[in-house]
């Protein structure tokens, strides 16, 4: 009778609510899913990259030698900039000029541009470029 009345040590503990940390087999499918077609839309916009790249180059070769004769026209058709030109000398000097970009995710050429020009002033070598 003595043990009817007692209580069983399951009943003194506090109840709490259950966690489950380790993931449903569900739920590892849709997650495997997402990081798929994460990758799917990565390698989507990494051939858009490429091909506006192509593009770019193509348009900068066409342009190449449209501006070497540029800085002579400058200098000789600006009054201003003819009263400030230096004396033209038999063998001029090199006159650098660094074209960077402005656009979108390009700190890495515009770096390349200017790590380029520094080194080459550095050394100056003037078969570099």
């Amino acid at each position: 009778m003595l043990r009817s009345n007692m209580l069983a040590p399951s009943q003194f503990l506090i109840p709490t609510q259950q966690r489950y940390f380790a993931a449903s087999e569900k739920e590892l499918k849709r997650r495997m899913k997402t990081v798929k077609n994460i990758q799917k839309i990565t390698k989507a916009m990494k051939m858009v990259a490429t091909s506006k790249m192509k593009a770019d180059m193509g348009r900068l070769m066409n342009g190449k030698n449209f501006g070497i004769n540029a800085v002579d026209m400058m200098f000789t058709s600006d009054k201003y900039m003819r009263d400030r030109a230096p004396s033209a000398t038999l063998d001029p000097e090199q006159l650098i000029v660094a074209i960077s970009s402005d656009k979108g995710m390009c700190g890495a050429t515009n770096s390349g541009i200017f790590r380029n020009v520094r080194d080459y002033v550095k050394q100056g070598n003037r078969n570099k470029m």
